[in-house]
């Protein structure tokens, strides 16, 4: 089969994944609704340049997952499905490149192993289920340093230029990073090659590969600079750059190794073998190319373990380089020590079983969900796997263990988003709210709220200060206040003040309220 076929099946199979039920899921989190919202504030007033949040400048994030979801949104409408279709096609598109890279220099076997290790990563599905700009980021970062060794192996010169223009686009998905790290990735791999001479200098031509980043990423940024009269440019690098990497942001700290649990955790069912992965990629650290991936993963985890603020995602971009080393592993399993390989499927057995436990425990304590206890034991379906894996393994049947481990957790992604997640999703305080708000009736927030019903609503939620709740609540028509439980004391002398919903956050402390000047 010619490769153009295969990798069409790396690509479908990987969107069919990355795509299941990204329409029937709200709306919820922090981060995608503020994302989503964004970018439909954008198309709403055909702006191109500034983005904003509830109608205020958001200076988080440059702009390019917003083209993606303005596009979505101009072809399938405003809705959950468009917000996240892109991140799934991104999805897919990472996928591709990293079985084309693998397949380009290590061959078929490993290419298909290492689109296996990717696609049977949960977390990896989650994270291109998201209406977020990671996905445009993990492909960008990944795009660019492939091209870069393609070019330094074989003296392409269009991927010298294909290297810069991904990182040009990198920094109009999340900033300077998807330049910083690249080029670090680069120097070192250069330096420990020992391929780093004024000639390979000379080959990347700087110089226009300067101009070709600047080309791509700064004609924004100029432009958000003057609109915004340099707001968005200070609030973005000094806020969310220097002072994430310097000082723990909104909670989202933890020790240093911490980042490497994130990867180990991320990259299950096929992270188990991670340190069988590592000794053999090292004592066959002689192959450039292992080398290369090696120093690839190495600095972008290792940058992040010295990073103050820690979240799951920052580390994702590093998972298409370790599972083509764990692909490369797989390939030559049969030769390792069977005992190994089953003491790490055996780990992995007692890990699922963990996972399940810790869901239970933590679904029976959340009270909005309590009742849905039973849905932990889903995941049930990984521990088969990994039990029918070991037994494979045990009669030294590597492929069907490796299909095991793969076709289980394939099997449990489905599951979960249009099984397991749906009842779960539906608790969720804005989707309680949402129906008792009459359409067009004035709205107001008190302190704080959540996110998501901007973009629900689809209008411009304003503050209301304390001195102003009886005015507001004593209007003739219909009116709502959302609010947050602890400050419903401010409400207590109004007369004319209802609370009509009181919803705990999934997950959280916080407490959504939501308040009316009626009662039915």
């Amino acid at each position: 089969m010619p490769l153009v076929w295969k990798g069409l099946f790396v690509f479908i199979v990987s969107l069919i994944i990355f795509s299941a039920n990204i329409g029937g899921l709200f709306i919820y989190s922090l981060d995608e609704a503020k994302n989503a919202e964004c970018a439909r504030e954008m198309l709403e007033r055909k702006d191109f340049v500034v983005p904003t949040f509830n109608y205020q400048l958001r200076t988080d994030k440059p702009p390019l997952h917003y083209y993606f979801m303005m596009l979505s949104y101009s072809i399938f409408g405003v809705n959950e499905f468009s917000a996240r279709f892109f991140s799934a096609v991104f999805g897919a598109l990472t996928v591709l490149i990293t079985f084309i890279f693998a397949y380009r220099y290590f061959g078929e076997k490993v290419a298909f192993l290492s689109f296996i290790v990717l696609i049977s990563s949960i977390h990896l599905s989650i994270q291109f289920h998201m209406a977020v700009p990671d996905p445009y980021l993990i492909f960008m970062i990944n795009a660019s340093l492939f091209s870069f060794y393609v070019a330094v192996k074989e003296r392409k010169s269009a991927f010298v230029y294909l290297f810069y223009l991904f990182m040009g686009l990198g920094v109009l998905s999340k900033g300077p990073v998807a330049v910083v790290l690249p080029l670090a990735v680069a120097f070192l791999y250069l330096a420990v090659s020992r391929n780093f001479s004024l000639e390979t200098v000379r080959f990347f031509r700087p110089v226009q590969g300067i101009l070709i980043t600047a080309l791509v990423s700064v004609p924004w940024y100029l432009a958000v600079y003057i609109k915004t009269e340099g707001k968005w440019i200070y609030e973005f690098i000094f806020k969310h750059n220097i002072h994430r990497f310097s000082q723990p942001m909104e909670g989202h700290g933890g020790i240093f190794l911490i980042t490497f649990l994130f990867v180990f955790v991320g990259m299950l069912p096929f992270s188990v073998f991670i340190v069988q992965t590592l000794k053999k990629v090292w004592n066959d650290r002689k192959n450039d190319s292992l080398k290369f991936l090696m120093v690839f993963a190495g600095t972008y985890i290792l940058f992040f373990a010295l990073s103050k603020t820690k979240l799951p995602n920052y580390t994702v971009p590093a998972y298409p380089p370790l599972a083509i080393m764990i692909g490369y592993y797989l390939s030559q399993i049969n030769r390792s020590k069977v005992q190994s390989v089953i003491s790490s499927v055996i780990f992995y057995i007692f890990i699922t079983v963990g996972v399940v436990i810790g869901l239970y425990i933590g679904i029976k304590n959340e009270p909005p969900i309590s009742d849905l206890y039973y849905l932990s034991l889903w995941f049930l379906i990984l521990t088969v796997g990994g039990a029918l894996a070991a037994v494979f393994f045990f009669k030294r049947n590597y492929q069907m263990g490796i299909i095991s481990l793969s076709a289980f957790s394939v099997f449990m992604i489905f599951v979960f988003f249009y099984i397991a997640f749906p009842p779960v999703d539906r608790r969720n305080p804005v989707m309680q709210m949402l129906p008792l708000i009459e359409k067009n009736s004035r709205v107001r927030y008190y302190h704080s709220f959540n996110p998501a019903f901007v973009f629900y609503l689809k209008k411009e939620i304003k503050p209301v200060k304390k001195s102003e709740l009886s005015q507001f609540l004593n209007r003739k028509e219909r009116v709502y206040i959302i609010t947050r439980k602890k400050y419903l004391k401010d409400f207590k002398d109004i007369s004319n003040s209802y609370v009509l919903k009181v919803v705990k956050d999934l997950f959280e402390k916080k407490h959504s309220a939501l308040v009316s000047n009626r009662k039915d």
